[in-house]
């Protein structure tokens, strides 16, 4: 096994961080009435404990390798469209409603 195999890659903590930030945000969603807001602030807060993770582990992490790269374009692609798609969708019913 070579150094890099042991090692995690970039952007790992901070998906570990926004998880737990999204966990903390769907418990707070109660307090204003709205899981919505809960989920975003929550957001917010996993960023900040993320970027703390990975400042915190930095030399422990390893770039991306090709075909990671090329994963992450193709899921990023792939989320792009859908929420295009989903835009357009609610722009569409929204109309649908309105007469």
């Amino acid at each position: 096994m070579s150094k890099n195999e042991r090692k995690h890659r970039q952007g790992y903590w901070m998906g570990i961080g926004i998880s737990i930030g999204i966990a903390l945000g769907a418990a707070f969603g109660p307090i204003f009435d709205n899981f919505g807001v809960g989920i975003g602030i929550g957001v917010a807060i996993g960023a900040g404990i993320g970027s703390a993770l990975e400042q915190r582990h930095k030399d422990e992490l390893r770039p991306l390798t090709e075909q990671e790269k090329k994963r992450q374009r193709r899921v990023i692609l792939i989320g792009l469209a859908l929420t295009t798609l989903l835009v357009f969708a609610s722009i569409l019913l929204l109309f649908q409603t309105k007469r």
